[in-house]
């Protein structure tokens, strides 16, 4: 199976953001937070949605109807429609702007602010990020945290600009235990669906704990048949008792596949958002990178086995370095290197400001390359 998807990684099309650009960096500035609980929080609030008073609903509904009404009327108060923009500059060096849409689920919240899990690609390479909760007013966001290894980045907003834009009582959502569900059972996927506000879409656990490689990073995910489409990236996907067992990150889109999507399991999820909430220094390499097997490599007439680079991401550590389009990885940090999991997994190891090593085939010589990791900087609101 691990073969199989391998081969269909350029038909995975992660389903956050409905629109491109490229931002500039500026430092951000973060409150720490040591431990965060993840728990149900059964405050209320107020929505004008018909799925709040299942008494409006005229119509005669089974148990599994009701049930389905009542977990979304509890999950929907927590799922945050995202907007981005993102600036760049087109061929004809003409400055631009697009919006992107995307989901994210609130977590957490103090006296002072709400805390939002998204993917990193939601908000990746915007200069200007907001939210809205309920339907209500857009708010803008913050920066607290990002990982573009695990796909996950964490954002902030002030409560008093939640009550200004009409949400008075911002409700948390309860994270399950992504372990304990079976495959079968159903579950539920919520979020800002081709950015038009929150809609739900049922289907069932399709596979469990699966490896997959999406952009070449390796994610743990669960596998479901509930659709997912583009906007629904950092959703949540919930399980019969309305808790959040995974955070929908992307699908595969081909002619000849139907209904497979992917979910970053909440149990891999919750130790990094914790990570996320006390600091935003996780160092990425800072490209687009493919696996090259052995057979693929006699094939091209390349030397050996390792990991292409497709493309180098502005503002990340390779853009700063010698490193260029094309070239292929056999090492990194004196680690040898023949698939992107392999890859991730080294950098991983690494801090930001460090500097390592690199052994690159380019154009069928060997090149040694230092490199000094940083903090991705393509986000910047």
């Amino acid at each position: 199976m691990k073969r199989y998807i391998q081969k269909t990684v350029l038909a995975v099309v992660l389903c956050g953001v409905v629109g491109f650009g490229v931002g500039t960096a500026i430092p951000l500035s973060t409150t720490l937070i040591t431990q965060i609980k993840f728990s149900d929080n059964k405050n209320e609030v107020s929505s004008t949605n018909d799925l709040d008073n299942l008494d409006a609903i005229s119509v005669t509904m089974d148990e599994a109807s009701k049930n389905t009404v009542e977990i979304i009327k509890k999950v929907k108060p927590s799922i945050a429609c995202i907007t981005s923009i993102t600036e760049g500059v087109d061929f004809f060096n003409q400055a631009y702007q697009s919006e992107g849409a995307g989901s994210g689920i609130v977590f957490y919240k103090d006296s002072q602010n709400a805390y939002i899990v998204t993917n990193y690609h939601v908000v990746s390479g915007a200069s200007n990020v907001t939210i809205s909760l309920n339907e209500c007013d857009l708010v803008k966001a913050k920066l607290v945290g990002k990982d573009q290894n695990s796909d996950l980045a964490v954002i902030s907003v002030s409560l008093s600009d939640l009550s200004k834009a009409g949400v008075k009582n911002v409700q948390v959502a309860e994270f399950g235990d992504s372990e304990s569900v079976a495959v079968g059972e159903t579950v539920i996927a919520i979020g800002n669906a081709l950015g038009e506000g929150n809609t739900a879409t049922k289907g069932i656990l399709s596979s469990q704990a699966k490896d997959v490689t999406i952009d070449g990073s390796k994610l743990t995910v669960l596998q479901t048949d509930a659709a997912i489409n583009p906007g629904n990236s950092g959703g949540a996907l919930v399980n019969s008792k309305g808790q959040v067992i995974g955070i929908n990150t992307a699908k595969i889109s081909m002619t000849t596949v139907e209904g497979i999507g992917y979910s970053i399991s909440s149990n891999v999820a919750k130790p990094i958002i914790e990570e996320l909430m006390n600091s935003t220094n996780t160092p990425t390499l800072g490209v687009y990178i493919t696996s090259i097997s052995e057979d693929v490599a006699k094939q091209n007439n390349l030397p050996q086995a390792g990991v292409l680079i497709q493309e180098i991401i502005p503002g990340g550590s390779a853009s700063y370095s010698e490193l260029k389009a094309g070239d292929l990885i056999t090492s990194f940090n004196n680690t040898p290197i023949f698939s992107t999991e392999q890859l991730v997994s080294a950098v991983k190891e690494t801090k930001v400001g460090q500097t390592v090593k690199m052994t690159v085939v380019r154009n069928g010589q060997t090149k040694t390359i230092t490199i000094k990791m940083m903090e991705s900087k393509s986000s910047t609101f």
